[in-house]
Formats: C-alpha cells, sequence, structure tokens
C-alpha cells in the first residue's frame, strides 16, 4: 500500500516526462517536414539508396524525347510525308509493260481471202486464191510497252498533293495533342508521387517518433509509473501507424513506377521527387486566355486542317468532268509467230472520258458537300466546347487556389494547438490522449495541406493544356 501511493504521486512527474519527451520527438522528427518542403524531395529510404533527384522540367524533357504515346503519333507525321511523296509521282510518265511468253496449245491458222493485197493488170489478185497461212507450235512471246504523260491530269494531281499536305499539318497537331496530353499526365504523376513522398516521410517520421514512446511506456509500466491503458494506446497507434506507413509506401511505389512508364524508362528505374512550393500563375485575363486557346488549341487547329481537307474533296470531284488527256509511246511486238510483224509502234495523244456516268459525280459531289457542312459545324461546336473547358479550368484553378490557403492557415492552427494543447499536458491541464488526438489532428490537417498542393499544380496543368500552352 505504501509502495501505490508513492507509485500514484509519481505518476503526474512522469507524465510531464513523457509529454517532454513525446514534444521532443514531434520537433525532431515531424516539424522539418512541415517546415522544410525540401525535406519531402527525398524519403529516408530516398536518402538512404541514394535516389537521383528528378526535376519536373527534367521529366517533362524526358517525356518528350521517350515517351511512346508521342513517339507513335510522331509515325503518323512520317506516314503523311510519305503519302505526299507517293501522290506527287503521279506528275511523272507513267510505264506500263506486258510481256506473255510461251507456247500455244494449237497451231495458228490464218487465211488470207484472194485479192486481200490488190488486183493489179500483169498479175491479177494477190494471192490469186485463198491461201492458208500455218504457224507451227512453237515457244514464242507477246510484248506490250507504254510511257504515257499525263497532262489534263496535272491539274488533279496538284489538288491531290495539297491535301496530302495537309494531311501533314494535321498529323503535327495529333503530336501537339498527344504532347500536351504527356506532359499533363506527367505533370499530374509528379505532383502525386510528391504528396506521396511526403506521406511516407511523415508516416516513417510518426513511426519512429511513437516507437521511441512505446519503449518509453515499457520501461514505465515496468517501473508502475503508467498506467497499462496508456501502454496499450500507444501500442495501437503504432500498430496503425505502421498499417498507414505500409499503404503508402505501396501507393507511392506504384506511382512511381506509372511515372516511369509515362517517361518510356523501366518501370524500376530510382528516383526522387521534390514538390514545388506554393507559386503564383501568371495571371491570365479569362478574356486573353479564351483568344489563346482559339489560337493554339490544336485541337481547334486540326479541326480547321479537317475543313479545308474536305473543302478540297469537292474540288477534286469536279475535276473529274475533265478528260484525262496524256501524250503516249506504246510498242508491241510478236516473236516467232508467222504472218504476224515482229514488231510495231506508235505515238500520239490518248483520251478518257466519261461524259455520261447517269449522275454519279453530280450525287457525289452533294454528298462531299454535306460532309464539308459538317465538318464546319462541328468546328464551331469544337470552338465552343474549348471555350467552355477554359472558363472551367480556369474556375478550378481559382478554387483549388483558394482551398490552398484555408488548409495552409487550418495547418498552421493546428501547430499552434499542439504546442498550447504541450503545454498544457506539461502543467497537468491535459491528458495524455488529448496530446495524442492533438497530433492527430495535425497529421491530417499536414496531409490534406498536401493533398491541396498537389491539388493546386494539377489545375494549373489543366489549365494550360487548355489553353494550349506548349
Amino acid at each position: 500500500m505504501k509502495r501505490l501511493t508513492k507509485t500514484n504521486k509519481q505518476i503526474p512527474i512522469q507524465r510531464r516526462a513523457i509529454g517532454t519527451v513525446l514534444f521532443r520527438a514531434f520537433l525532431t522528427l515531424w516539424l522539418p517536414i512541415f517546415f522544410n518542403p525540401g525535406a519531402w524531395s527525398q524519403t529516408p529510404e530516398a536518402a538512404n539508396t541514394a535516389a537521383p533527384l528528378l526535376t519536373l522540367d527534367e521529366a517533362i524533357r524526358i517525356a518528350s524525347g521517350t515517351n511512346r504515346d508521342i513517339h507513335i503519333s510522331k509515325i503518323e507525321v512520317i506516314k503523311a510525308q510519305e503519302t505526299v511523296a507517293e501522290v506527287k509521282t503521279n506528275y511523272l510518265p507513267k510505264l506500263d509493260a506486258n510481256i506473255l511468253a510461251g507456247a500455244p496449245l494449237q497451231t495458228l491458222n490464218f487465211r488470207v481471202p484472194a485479192g486481200s493485197f490488190g488486183t493489179y493488170p500483169a498479175t491479177g489478185p494477190i494471192p490469186a486464191t485463198d491461201s492458208n497461212i500455218h504457224s507451227p507450235v512453237r515457244f514464242g512471246a507477246f510484248m506490250n510497252a507504254s510511257v504515257a504523260q499525263p497532262l489534263t491530269q496535272l491539274f488533279k494531281v496538284s489538288l491531290a498533293v495539297k491535301q496530302a499536305r495537309l494531311g501533314i499539318d494535321l498529323a503535327k497537331e495529333g503530336v501537339r495533342i498527344q504532347n500536351q496530353e504527356t506532359v499533363r499526365q506527367v505533370k499530374e504523376a509528379y505532383y502525386q508521387v510528391a504528396e506521396l513522398q511526403a506521406q511516407v516521410a511523415s508516416a516513417r517520421a510518426a513511426v519512429r517518433s511513437l516507437n521511441e514512446l512505446s519503449t518509453l511506456m515499457e520501461q514505465r509500466l515496468t517501473q508502475e509509473t503508467v498506467l497499462p491503458s496508456e501502454s496499450l494506446t500507444i501500442k495501437a497507434k503504432l500498430k496503425q501507424q505502421r498499417y498507414q506507413l505500409l499503404t503508402a509506401e505501396d501507393a507511392f511505389e506504384l506511382q512511381k513506377q506509372n511515372l516511369n512508364r509515362l517517361l518510356g524508362r523501366d518501370l524500376h528505374t530510382p528516383f526522387s521527387v521534390e514538390m514545388l512550393p506554393f507559386g503564383e500563375l501568371v495571371e491570365w485575363d479569362l478574356e486573353t486566355a479564351r483568344k489563346q486557346a482559339l489560337e493554339h488549341r490544336p485541337e481547334l487547329r486540326g479541326a480547321r486542317i479537317q475543313t479545308k481537307i474536305a473543302e478540297l474533296d469537292v474540288r477534286r470531284e469536279h475535276a473529274k468532268y475533265i478528260p484525262d488527256l496524256s501524250f503516249q509511246v506504246s510498242y508491241l511486238g510478236f516473236q516467232n509467230v508467222n504472218f504476224l510483224p515482229q514488231s510495231a509502234g506508235t505515238a500520239g495523244f490518248q483520251l478518257q472520258w466519261q461524259p455520261f456516268d447517269w449522275g454519279y459525280k453530280k450525287h457525289r459531289i452533294a454528298e462531299l458537300k454535306a460532309a464539308t457542312e459538317q465538318k464546319v459545324t462541328t468546328e464551331r461546336d469544337l470552338e465552343q466546347r474549348v471555350l467552355l473547358e477554359v472558363e472551367e479550368k480556369f474556375r478550378k484553378l481559382e478554387e483549388a487556389r483558394s482551398l490552398l490557403d484555408a488548409v495552409t492557415d487550418q495547418r498552421e492552427a493546428e501547430q499552434t494547438r499542439l504546442s498550447e494543447m504541450t503545454n498544457r499536458y506539461n502543467q497537468k491541464a491535459a491528458l495524455l490522449s488529448d496530446l495524442s488526438q492533438q497530433q492527430a489532428a495535425l497529421s491530417q490537417a499536414e496531409a490534406q495541406c498536401q493533398q491541396a498542393l498537389a491539388g493546386f499544380w494539377t489545375a494549373r496543368a489543366n489549365f494550360e493544356k487548355a489553353i494550349g500552352v506548349e
């Protein structure tokens, strides 16, 4: 009974000692993370393994050169360039050659009627009687070759070349679209990695702090200077914090692999990131942002190019009313065939024209004009949707900035409350559970601040993509 009385008198003193230890652990392990954004650039594990720091600018530069989606879109430009070269070959002469070599399955017989070569006073008809010319079964060859230079078709070819060149411009806009989308994805993934990295660092610091406190509580429990419930509470909080650390580490590693995929690197390439501090966006007037989007959004520029392509489709169909006129030189040869000439050549003009097509070209032109009207309507609707997106992202950015201001103030308030609660605990005016709850509140406020900061930068990236910033 005497020992128990002595122990009860020592409990307030030991509680002050525990509070002092807890407060010191908070100051040495948590405050550097809360107040120094540079401490978020590396987790303790990353510091041990010396993972190289990956800046946001460097990540964007790497993705621009090695991202697979961007590479695929660049191949579309190469394909469009080859299409132009392919169409331009239609300017040049067309060479055709056809050779049939072999032996006939039966003899070739030619009948020449009498007088086929004329009738003369001295000789009479030639031949005088019907004559049969026999060509035996033997190996022979039939050859036909021609060279034709298009003339009136050159106008049609020029329209096709213009349309193919527009295809290059359209493919380049596709590259810009993919590049902007990749940059947005890289920024969003980078901010998420930075947020998770900070969470992991905070969770590890909390685990170390609770480990130290748990060890101290075990010593005091052996000395019977604290209650068993207090020791069990600390152990429970330690297990919960270890679980939170595990989930944070898993999410952190998966998000790092996702960022490595966007950068076109091996999924397990080690790196660390830095959380950018809160910064003000270059002030954009909403009207200026709208004009910027209308001028620089690759989707809009692509829609305008598609309208021009549709207009060229109509012109090319109109051009089909022009006859195809070519200058042609041809050669015809027969080898080992009796009676037929060995060779024959011609030079002249070849005309191909279909003057009557039952209204096919008329209906085709009407169809292409309707398609052009669709493209124009789509372009106008896309302009409205782009303007709507700009306004939405502009407002989201303002909301994210306002939220970040609010949670930053809330974090400062929770830090002040923790200091006040520690003082109250040392003065025996608060319980250990109250101090622990206040620490949890500060941890939650810090997590909200990290999320708000990542949300701000994500909203900024979305706004820059909406106005067409490269």
